[in-house]
Protein backbone atom coordinates (compact mmCIF):
# COMPACT_ATOMS: atom_id res chain seq x y z
CA UNK A 1 0.00 0.00 0.00
CA UNK A 2 1.27 3.48 -0.92
CA UNK A 3 1.47 5.95 1.92
CA UNK A 4 -0.29 9.28 1.50
CA UNK A 5 2.02 12.28 1.17
CA UNK A 6 1.40 14.74 4.03
CA UNK A 7 2.31 18.40 4.40
CA UNK A 8 5.44 17.68 6.44
CA UNK A 9 6.72 15.30 3.78
CA UNK A 10 6.06 17.89 1.04
CA UNK A 11 7.78 20.65 3.02
CA UNK A 12 10.77 18.39 3.68
CA UNK A 13 10.93 17.50 0.00
CA UNK A 14 10.79 21.19 -1.05
CA UNK A 15 13.41 22.16 1.52
CA UNK A 16 15.71 19.47 0.20
CA UNK A 17 15.38 20.91 -3.31
CA UNK A 18 15.68 24.54 -2.24
CA UNK A 19 18.84 25.15 -4.26
CA UNK A 20 17.15 24.10 -7.48
CA UNK A 21 14.11 26.28 -6.67
CA UNK A 22 16.26 29.33 -5.93
CA UNK A 23 18.30 28.73 -9.08
CA UNK A 24 15.22 28.53 -11.29
CA UNK A 25 13.70 31.64 -9.68
CA UNK A 26 16.93 33.59 -10.25
CA UNK A 27 17.02 32.48 -13.88
CA UNK A 28 13.37 33.59 -14.28
CA UNK A 29 14.14 36.93 -12.63
CA UNK A 30 17.08 37.60 -14.95
CA UNK A 31 14.97 36.59 -17.96
CA UNK A 32 12.07 38.85 -17.00
CA UNK A 33 14.44 41.78 -16.41
CA UNK A 34 15.88 41.32 -19.91
CA UNK A 35 12.40 41.03 -21.42
CA UNK A 36 10.94 43.96 -19.45
CA UNK A 37 13.74 46.34 -20.41
CA UNK A 38 13.52 45.22 -24.04
CA UNK A 39 9.85 46.18 -24.32
CA UNK A 40 9.43 49.85 -25.34
CA UNK A 41 7.76 52.11 -22.80
CA UNK A 42 4.20 53.20 -23.47
CA UNK A 43 2.32 56.16 -22.00
CA UNK A 44 -1.43 56.48 -21.54
CA UNK A 45 -3.34 59.76 -21.56
CA UNK A 46 -7.03 60.09 -20.69
CA UNK A 47 -9.83 62.55 -21.45
CA UNK A 48 -13.06 62.44 -19.46
CA UNK A 49 -16.22 63.85 -21.07
CA UNK A 50 -19.64 64.48 -19.57
CA UNK A 51 -22.21 64.38 -22.41
CA UNK A 52 -25.35 66.51 -22.30
CA UNK A 53 -28.50 64.70 -21.22
CA UNK A 54 -31.33 65.15 -23.71
CA UNK A 55 -34.89 66.09 -22.75
CA UNK A 56 -35.97 62.49 -22.79
CA UNK A 57 -33.52 61.73 -20.01
CA UNK A 58 -34.87 64.26 -17.56
CA UNK A 59 -37.79 63.97 -15.15
CA UNK A 60 -39.43 60.60 -14.61
CA UNK A 61 -37.87 59.06 -17.70
CA UNK A 62 -34.44 60.08 -16.54
CA UNK A 63 -35.04 58.61 -13.09
CA UNK A 64 -36.26 55.35 -14.55
CA UNK A 65 -33.32 55.31 -16.95
CA UNK A 66 -30.84 55.77 -14.10
CA UNK A 67 -32.44 52.97 -12.07
CA UNK A 68 -32.47 50.74 -15.13
CA UNK A 69 -28.80 51.42 -15.79
CA UNK A 70 -27.92 50.52 -12.20
CA UNK A 71 -29.84 47.27 -12.69
CA UNK A 72 -28.08 46.61 -16.01
CA UNK A 73 -31.21 47.20 -18.12
CA UNK A 74 -31.02 49.37 -21.25
CA UNK A 75 -34.01 51.66 -21.76
CA UNK A 76 -32.52 53.54 -24.67
CA UNK A 77 -35.77 53.29 -26.60
CA UNK A 78 -37.38 55.75 -24.18
CA UNK A 79 -35.31 58.55 -25.66
CA UNK A 80 -36.32 58.96 -29.26
CA UNK A 81 -34.18 62.06 -29.69
CA UNK A 82 -30.97 60.11 -29.28
CA UNK A 83 -30.13 58.59 -32.66
CA UNK A 84 -26.75 57.23 -31.60
CA UNK A 85 -26.05 55.92 -28.12
CA UNK A 86 -22.80 56.23 -26.13
CA UNK A 87 -22.56 52.43 -26.16
CA UNK A 88 -21.65 52.73 -29.84
CA UNK A 89 -18.77 55.15 -29.26
CA UNK A 90 -16.12 52.38 -29.04
CA UNK A 91 -17.33 50.98 -32.37
CA UNK A 92 -17.10 54.44 -33.93
CA UNK A 93 -13.53 54.98 -32.76
CA UNK A 94 -12.41 51.54 -33.96
CA UNK A 95 -14.04 51.92 -37.38
CA UNK A 96 -11.79 52.15 -40.44
CA UNK A 97 -12.95 55.63 -41.63
CA UNK A 98 -12.42 57.11 -38.16
CA UNK A 99 -8.92 55.59 -37.79
CA UNK A 100 -7.97 56.57 -41.33
CA UNK A 101 -8.89 60.18 -40.59
CA UNK A 102 -6.81 60.11 -37.40
CA UNK A 103 -3.75 59.01 -39.37
CA UNK A 104 -3.63 62.48 -40.93
CA UNK A 105 -3.25 64.46 -37.68
CA UNK A 106 0.08 66.15 -36.94
CA UNK A 107 2.01 64.96 -33.88
CA UNK A 108 5.12 66.24 -32.13
CA UNK A 109 7.19 64.20 -29.68
CA UNK A 110 8.03 65.49 -26.22
CA UNK A 111 11.70 66.02 -27.08
CA UNK A 112 10.76 67.80 -30.33
CA UNK A 113 12.77 65.43 -32.51
CA UNK A 114 9.69 63.99 -34.21
CA UNK A 115 7.32 66.31 -36.04
CA UNK A 116 5.22 64.46 -38.58
CA UNK A 117 1.79 62.97 -39.17
CA UNK A 118 0.40 59.98 -37.30
CA UNK A 119 0.81 57.60 -40.25
CA UNK A 120 4.52 58.33 -40.58
CA UNK A 121 4.97 58.16 -36.81
CA UNK A 122 3.38 54.71 -36.58
CA UNK A 123 5.23 53.45 -39.64
CA UNK A 124 8.76 54.78 -39.15
CA UNK A 125 9.17 55.97 -35.57
CA UNK A 126 8.00 53.03 -33.47
CA UNK A 127 10.48 51.18 -31.25
CA UNK A 128 10.42 47.40 -31.40
CA UNK A 129 11.66 44.57 -29.23
CA UNK A 130 14.85 42.86 -30.34
CA UNK A 131 13.05 39.59 -31.03
CA UNK A 132 10.46 41.34 -33.20
CA UNK A 133 13.26 42.95 -35.22
CA UNK A 134 14.86 39.53 -35.69
CA UNK A 135 11.62 37.87 -36.81
CA UNK A 136 10.55 40.70 -39.14
CA UNK A 137 12.83 39.72 -42.09
CA UNK A 138 11.80 36.09 -41.71
CA UNK A 139 8.11 36.98 -41.86
CA UNK A 140 8.66 39.00 -45.01
CA UNK A 141 10.14 35.97 -46.77
CA UNK A 142 6.99 33.91 -46.25
CA UNK A 143 4.47 36.70 -46.78
CA UNK A 144 2.88 37.18 -50.17
CA UNK A 145 3.14 40.64 -51.62
CA UNK A 146 -0.15 42.53 -51.80
CA UNK A 147 -1.16 43.61 -55.28
CA UNK A 148 -3.76 46.14 -56.27
CA UNK A 149 -3.79 47.93 -52.91
CA UNK A 150 -3.20 51.70 -53.00
CA UNK A 151 -0.08 52.98 -51.24
CA UNK A 152 -1.84 55.94 -49.61
CA UNK A 153 -3.98 54.51 -46.82
CA UNK A 154 -5.70 57.87 -46.22
CA UNK A 155 -7.32 57.73 -49.67
CA UNK A 156 -7.98 54.00 -49.80
CA UNK A 157 -11.35 52.41 -49.25
CA UNK A 158 -11.79 49.83 -46.51
CA UNK A 159 -12.13 47.03 -49.09
CA UNK A 160 -8.86 47.97 -50.81
CA UNK A 161 -6.48 47.95 -47.85
CA UNK A 162 -3.43 45.76 -48.02
CA UNK A 163 -2.47 43.29 -45.29
CA UNK A 164 0.13 45.68 -43.84
CA UNK A 165 -2.37 48.54 -43.84
CA UNK A 166 -4.98 46.42 -42.10
CA UNK A 167 -2.46 45.35 -39.46
CA UNK A 168 -1.47 48.99 -38.97
CA UNK A 169 -5.07 50.09 -38.43
CA UNK A 170 -5.73 47.13 -36.14
CA UNK A 171 -2.70 47.95 -34.00
CA UNK A 172 -3.61 51.65 -33.95
CA UNK A 173 -7.20 50.83 -32.96
CA UNK A 174 -5.99 48.75 -30.00
CA UNK A 175 -4.06 51.76 -28.69
CA UNK A 176 -7.33 53.74 -28.44
CA UNK A 177 -10.03 52.97 -25.93
CA UNK A 178 -13.45 54.49 -25.20
CA UNK A 179 -15.42 53.42 -22.14
CA UNK A 180 -18.76 54.52 -20.72
CA UNK A 181 -19.60 54.59 -17.05
CA UNK A 182 -23.34 53.84 -17.09
CA UNK A 183 -23.73 54.97 -13.49
CA UNK A 184 -22.39 58.49 -14.04
CA UNK A 185 -22.76 58.62 -17.87
CA UNK A 186 -19.12 59.70 -17.99
CA UNK A 187 -17.18 58.91 -21.17
CA UNK A 188 -13.48 58.11 -20.89
CA UNK A 189 -11.21 58.34 -23.95
CA UNK A 190 -7.67 56.97 -23.59
CA UNK A 191 -4.74 56.78 -25.99
CA UNK A 192 -1.59 54.72 -25.45
CA UNK A 193 1.55 55.72 -27.35
CA UNK A 194 5.31 55.39 -27.00
CA UNK A 195 5.66 59.16 -26.52
CA UNK A 196 3.81 60.96 -23.68
CA UNK A 197 3.06 64.16 -25.62
CA UNK A 198 1.81 62.23 -28.65
CA UNK A 199 -0.41 60.18 -26.34
CA UNK A 200 -1.97 63.36 -24.93
CA UNK A 201 -2.38 64.86 -28.42
CA UNK A 202 -4.01 61.68 -29.71
CA UNK A 203 -6.45 61.43 -26.79
CA UNK A 204 -7.48 65.07 -27.24
CA UNK A 205 -7.94 64.66 -30.99
CA UNK A 206 -9.97 61.45 -30.60
CA UNK A 207 -12.28 63.17 -28.10
CA UNK A 208 -12.76 66.19 -30.38
CA UNK A 209 -13.41 64.12 -33.50
CA UNK A 210 -15.78 61.84 -31.60
CA UNK A 211 -17.78 64.87 -30.45
CA UNK A 212 -17.82 66.23 -34.01
CA UNK A 213 -18.94 62.86 -35.37
CA UNK A 214 -21.81 62.58 -32.89
CA UNK A 215 -22.75 66.22 -33.57
CA UNK A 216 -22.98 65.62 -37.31
CA UNK A 217 -24.84 62.34 -36.86
CA UNK A 218 -27.48 63.76 -34.53
CA UNK A 219 -28.05 66.95 -36.53
CA UNK A 220 -27.87 65.59 -40.08
CA UNK A 221 -31.63 66.11 -40.65
CA UNK A 222 -31.51 69.68 -39.34
CA UNK A 223 -28.46 70.49 -41.47
CA UNK A 224 -30.14 69.13 -44.60
CA UNK A 225 -33.24 71.18 -43.77
CA UNK A 226 -31.12 74.32 -43.34
CA UNK A 227 -29.33 73.71 -46.64
CA UNK A 228 -32.70 73.37 -48.42
CA UNK A 229 -34.11 76.50 -46.73
CA UNK A 230 -30.97 78.50 -47.60
CA UNK A 231 -31.41 77.60 -51.26
CA UNK A 232 -35.10 78.48 -51.07
CA UNK A 233 -34.26 81.68 -49.21
CA UNK A 234 -31.82 82.76 -51.90
CA UNK A 235 -34.34 82.01 -54.67
CA UNK A 236 -37.21 83.85 -52.94
CA UNK A 237 -34.93 86.82 -52.24
CA UNK A 238 -33.97 87.06 -55.89
CA UNK A 239 -37.62 86.87 -56.94
CA UNK A 240 -38.59 89.58 -54.46
CA UNK A 241 -35.81 91.90 -55.57
CA UNK A 242 -36.68 91.30 -59.21
CA UNK A 243 -40.36 92.12 -58.54
CA UNK A 244 -39.27 95.16 -56.54
CA UNK A 245 -37.12 96.42 -59.42
CA UNK A 246 -39.90 95.88 -61.96
CA UNK A 247 -42.42 97.70 -59.79
CA UNK A 248 -40.07 100.62 -59.15
CA UNK A 249 -39.10 100.87 -62.81
CA UNK A 250 -42.71 100.80 -63.99
CA UNK A 251 -43.77 103.37 -61.37
CA UNK A 252 -40.95 105.75 -62.27
CA UNK A 253 -41.72 105.56 -65.96
CA UNK A 254 -45.45 106.23 -65.47
CA UNK A 255 -45.50 108.89 -62.77
CA UNK A 256 -47.78 111.34 -64.60
CA UNK A 257 -50.00 108.75 -66.25
CA UNK A 258 -53.64 108.62 -65.15
CA UNK A 259 -54.83 105.84 -67.44
CA UNK A 260 -56.69 102.95 -65.88
CA UNK A 261 -54.48 100.48 -67.72
CA UNK A 262 -51.39 101.98 -66.12
CA UNK A 263 -53.00 101.94 -62.69
CA UNK A 264 -54.04 98.31 -63.12
CA UNK A 265 -50.57 97.21 -64.26
CA UNK A 266 -49.01 99.10 -61.36
CA UNK A 267 -51.33 97.37 -58.90
CA UNK A 268 -50.48 93.97 -60.43
CA UNK A 269 -46.75 94.61 -60.10
CA UNK A 270 -47.25 95.81 -56.55
CA UNK A 271 -49.23 92.66 -55.69
CA UNK A 272 -46.53 90.47 -57.21
CA UNK A 273 -43.91 92.33 -55.18
CA UNK A 274 -45.94 91.94 -51.98
CA UNK A 275 -46.46 88.24 -52.70
CA UNK A 276 -42.75 87.72 -53.35
CA UNK A 277 -41.96 89.59 -50.14
CA UNK A 278 -44.43 87.46 -48.19
CA UNK A 279 -42.80 84.27 -49.47
CA UNK A 280 -39.35 85.70 -48.77
CA UNK A 281 -40.37 86.67 -45.23
CA UNK A 282 -41.86 83.23 -44.48
CA UNK A 283 -38.76 81.43 -45.75
CA UNK A 284 -36.56 83.76 -43.70
CA UNK A 285 -38.56 82.93 -40.56
CA UNK A 286 -38.38 79.19 -41.30
CA UNK A 287 -34.63 79.47 -41.86
CA UNK A 288 -34.09 81.22 -38.55
CA UNK A 289 -36.30 78.66 -36.79
CA UNK A 290 -34.33 75.82 -38.38
CA UNK A 291 -31.05 77.37 -37.23
CA UNK A 292 -32.44 77.70 -33.71
CA UNK A 293 -33.58 74.08 -33.80
CA UNK A 294 -30.12 73.01 -34.98
CA UNK A 295 -28.53 74.86 -32.09
CA UNK A 296 -30.99 73.25 -29.69
CA UNK A 297 -30.44 69.79 -31.14
CA UNK A 298 -26.67 70.17 -31.12
CA UNK A 299 -25.24 68.04 -28.30
CA UNK A 300 -23.04 69.75 -25.74
CA UNK A 301 -20.25 67.77 -24.12
CA UNK A 302 -18.22 69.15 -21.25
CA UNK A 303 -14.61 68.05 -20.90
CA UNK A 304 -14.27 67.26 -17.21
CA UNK A 305 -10.66 66.11 -17.37
CA UNK A 306 -8.50 67.25 -20.31
CA UNK A 307 -5.65 65.13 -21.59
CA UNK A 308 -2.46 65.57 -19.57
CA UNK A 309 1.02 64.60 -20.68
CA UNK A 310 1.75 61.49 -18.59
CA UNK A 311 4.90 61.46 -16.48
CA UNK A 312 5.15 57.74 -15.75
CA UNK A 313 4.92 54.96 -18.30
CA UNK A 314 1.82 52.79 -18.15
CA UNK A 315 3.63 49.74 -19.51
CA UNK A 316 5.56 47.56 -19.20
CA UNK A 317 4.92 47.08 -15.49
CA UNK A 318 8.30 45.66 -14.59
CA UNK A 319 7.63 44.90 -10.91
CA UNK A 320 4.40 43.08 -11.67
CA UNK A 321 6.04 41.13 -14.49
CA UNK A 322 8.94 40.13 -12.25
CA UNK A 323 6.57 38.96 -9.50
CA UNK A 324 4.42 36.95 -11.89
CA UNK A 325 7.38 35.33 -13.64
CA UNK A 326 9.17 34.41 -10.40
CA UNK A 327 5.98 33.19 -8.71
CA UNK A 328 5.04 31.09 -11.76
CA UNK A 329 8.56 29.61 -11.88
CA UNK A 330 8.44 28.84 -8.17
CA UNK A 331 5.02 27.19 -8.49
CA UNK A 332 5.98 25.12 -11.55
CA UNK A 333 9.28 24.03 -9.99
CA UNK A 334 7.57 22.93 -6.76
CA UNK A 335 4.87 21.16 -8.74
CA UNK A 336 7.50 19.37 -10.82
CA UNK A 337 9.39 18.28 -7.68
CA UNK A 338 6.21 16.90 -6.08
CA UNK A 339 5.04 15.16 -9.27
CA UNK A 340 8.49 13.70 -9.90
CA UNK A 341 8.66 12.42 -6.32
CA UNK A 342 5.21 10.85 -6.67
CA UNK A 343 6.26 9.12 -9.89
CA UNK A 344 9.41 7.79 -8.24
CA UNK A 345 7.42 6.56 -5.24
CA UNK A 346 4.96 4.83 -7.55
CA UNK A 347 7.83 3.12 -9.40
CA UNK A 348 9.38 1.97 -6.14
CA UNK A 349 6.05 0.66 -4.91
CA UNK A 350 5.49 -1.15 -8.19
CA UNK A 351 8.91 -2.82 -7.94
CA UNK A 352 8.24 -3.72 -4.29
CA UNK A 353 4.85 -5.20 -5.18
CA UNK A 354 6.44 -7.32 -7.91
CA UNK A 355 9.06 -8.62 -5.48
CA UNK A 356 6.38 -9.49 -2.94
CA UNK A 357 4.38 -11.29 -5.62
CA UNK A 358 7.45 -13.30 -6.60
CA UNK A 359 8.13 -14.22 -2.95
CA UNK A 360 4.52 -15.24 -2.44
CA UNK A 361 4.64 -17.34 -5.59
CA UNK A 362 7.87 -19.01 -4.44
CA UNK A 363 6.39 -19.73 -1.02
CA UNK A 364 3.30 -21.28 -2.62
CA UNK A 365 5.46 -23.54 -4.77
CA UNK A 366 7.47 -24.68 -1.75
CA UNK A 367 4.25 -25.38 0.14
CA UNK A 368 3.02 -27.53 -2.74
CA UNK A 369 6.28 -29.51 -2.80
CA UNK A 370 6.14 -30.10 0.96
CA UNK A 371 2.53 -31.23 0.77
CA UNK A 372 3.33 -33.77 -1.94
CA UNK A 373 6.28 -35.12 0.07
Amino acid sequence: MRKETNIITIFTLIWGKRKMIIRNCLIAFVAVVIIAFSIPKEYTSEVKIAPELSLGETGLAGSLGSLAQMAGIDLGGMNNNEAIYPDLYPEIVSSTPFLTELLQIQVVSKDGEICTDMLDYLTNHQKQTWWSAMLKPIKKLFRKKDTGAPEDITTAESTQLSRDQQLLLESFGKSLNVTLDKTTSMISVTATMQDPLIAATTATTVAEKLQTYVDKYRTVKERDNIAYLETLHKTSQEKYRKAQREYASYTDSHQNAILARVTTEQENLENEMQLAYSVYEQVSQQLEAAKAKLQEKKPISVVIQPALTPIKASSPKKILMAFLYVFTTFFLTVAWIIIKNEIQQMKKETVQDKKEEQLDKKDNEEDKVDSKA
